[in-house]
């Protein structure tokens, strides 16, 4: 009875050492990348021609600049303690992701259509083909060039990864899915009907993978950049395969980015109730109902996480994802805590207290004006 006891304690072992390792390569090694990138390109969004694109640019980047840095946290799960190359694309992607959705807000004659063309960038700045004319519906459009920097600054470095020519393919297909970003910002009677009509796209094209899923729970999935920081971070692995690639694609879609966006709309239902924002966990009939399949799509992410190589260091990348969402103010609410309980439960893992207590406290610090630093555990922004 004690072999199977320490047997079955032997993962949750392993994810408390790859928290330690993974923490520390974040702070002393990739950090300091992170923060030069994320510098380089504020100087860049400086020069933006456009007053307007260059003040939301900038503004960006300010309100956003953790979330990219927070994205840079996947390259402590790779093989290699230091690869300027893979930092340098994971940031230009998720500083991509973050501007786009800055644009996509703002009003437009079809948002639809002119979201869609933004967001075909992060495609682009993923794959080999020619470029899309993103601004091709956008209002205005002089940005001195800044987005093409950032999607050749993604193209240049990402293929510079040794493995990435097996991860391209997987990595364009998750990147083609953010697209359903710039329906998310579309009035509230466009953008539901949308949405529907996306998800039986999305479920005719990977039936395999997303299961049981609701149209909204794959809109969810849709709208985060996970599953691409994952494979651009495993594509630095010279041992990663096509089929490595596959593996981890079908981890990150749909359930460990739909938690990941389900949980900001915990967080955030009460105020997207209020301002008529897209909230996805609000289309759950009920509480309990709500409460059950969260529970049900952390197991599945979590399960999905261990399943994979150095499977301990996505376990960690969730657990701190969740802690993240769960340690906001707005998931303290009546309605939010019995979702946040499930999911902190159902996720299972030693890392998830420890993170909690870091969480929690760095909260209370920054609630006193002690701590204006966002933590290592900032999860990429989920574009609702």
């Amino acid at each position: 009875m004690r072999s199977v006891a320490c047997a079955s304690h032997g993962p949750r072992a392993r994810e408390i050492a790859a928290l330690a390792l993974v923490m520390a390569r974040f702070w002393v090694v990739v950090f300091p990348m992170a923060r030069t990138q994320l510098r380089a390109w504020q100087r860049r969004a400086s020069g933006i021609p456009d007053p307007i694109l260059r003040a939301q640019a900038l503004a960006t980047l300010k309100s956003e600049r953790l979330s990219a840095a927070g994205a840079a946290l996947f390259a402590a799960t790779a093989p290699r303690r230091r690869d300027p190359e893979l930092v340098r694309a994971l940031i230009a992607y998720q500083v991509i992701c973050d501007y786009l959705d800055t644009l996509a807000e703002q009003p437009n004659d079809d948002p639809i259509r002119n979201g869609a063309h933004l967001h075909r960038a992060l495609a682009d700045a993923v794959s080999d083909g020619p470029l899309t004319d993103h601004y091709a519906w956008h209002e205005v459009h002089d940005d001195g060039g800044y987005l093409a920097a950032l999607v050749a600054a993604c193209r240049e470095s990402c293929a510079r990864l040794p493995a990435y020519e097996p991860v391209r393919r997987a990595a364009t297909r998750e990147a083609s899915r953010n697209e359903v970003q710039g329906i998310n910002h579309a009035p509230a009677g466009v953008r539901e009907p949308a949405l529907r009509t996306w998800a039986v796209t999305a479920h005719a094209s990977d039936e395999a993978g997303t299961g049981d899923a609701d149209w909204w729970e794959l809109a969810a999935a849709g709208s985060s950049s996970l599953a691409v920081l994952a494979l651009i971070a495993a594509a630095a692995d010279p041992a990663t395969t096509a089929a490595t690639a596959e593996q981890v694609r079908r981890a990150y879609f749909p359930w460990i980015e739909a938690l990941s966006t389900l949980l900001d709309s915990v967080a955030d239902r009460e105020r997207d109730l209020r301002t008529g924002e897209l909230n996805f966990v609000s289309h759950y009939p009920t509480q309990a109902a709500a409460v059950e399949r969260l529970r049900e799509v952390t197991v599945r992410a979590i399960s999905g996480a261990r399943g994979l190589p150095r499977g301990e260091r996505h376990v960690v990348l969730v657990a701190g994802m969740i802690a993240m969402h769960v340690s906001e103010a707005g998931a303290s609410l009546p309605w939010a805590q019995p979702a946040t309980r499930a999911v902190v439960r159902a996720a299972d893992t030693l890392a998830m207290p420890l993170l909690l207590v870091v969480l929690r406290a760095w909260r209370r610090a920054r609630s006193r004006g002690a701590m204006p630093v966002q933590p290592a555990w900032r999860p990429a922004r989920s574009g609702s």
